[in-house]
């Protein structure tokens, strides 16, 4: 007798027959062939390949040099040194103490050139050293450093001041000059 399956509608299909199952001998599923040897690495080579140092080292050089540049734009200039002398006032004293001293012409002419020389030398040495010496009746800031007094001393040790001529004792018989008391 045939098995047979009963659908809705009362329809018959024929379903065929069972069939064994057949044991088949097992093969393997691909054959396994040699395979090619995988390229080996240096075993002293293990980690990052050298160019990656390089170039890790080439950035860190650029990083540092790019901080030095900006901390170089960036900071303030340094102030440069500055001092004021007053030239009118030196000059002034040693032209006022001239007059007064009795010295000849030609003895008053080298003695002047002796300390405008030294007043010239004494300026250049102070300048030589980076600072800007102004003349001092220029500067309008309180906050420039006034070096006229040692710059007289330093003079003065060169070419002494001159003598005030001595002025002559009055005598008993000149009359007493007039004054506003009389």
């Amino acid at each position: 007798m045939t098995d047979t399956m009963t659908l809705s509608r009362d329809t018959t299909m024929p379903i065929a027959p069972r069939q064994p199952e057949l044991d088949l001998p097992s093969t393997p599923a691909a054959p396994v062939l040699p395979s090619a040897p995988k390229p080996r690495r240096d075993k002293g080579a293990k980690g990052l390949p050298p160019s990656a140092f390089a170039i890790a080292a080439a950035v860190i050089v650029a990083l540092l040099w790019g901080a030095w540049v900006t901390k170089t734009i960036m900071a303030p200039p340094e102030a440069v040194p500055m001092a004021s002398v007053r030239l009118q006032q030196l000059v002034g004293e040693y032209v006022q103490a001239q007059a007064r001293s009795a010295a000849p012409p030609e003895a008053v002419t080298q003695q002047t050139q002796a300390f405008m020389a030294a007043l010239g030398g004494e300026l250049k040495r102070r300048g030589e050293d980076g600072t800007t010496v102004l003349v001092g009746e220029a500067v309008l800031s309180s906050n420039v450093p006034d070096i006229t007094d040692q710059v007289r001393k330093a003079i003065y040790a060169k070419v002494p001041m001159p003598a005030a001529a001595a002025m002559p004792a009055p005598s008993p018989a000149a009359p007493a000059p007039m004054g506003f008391g009389q």
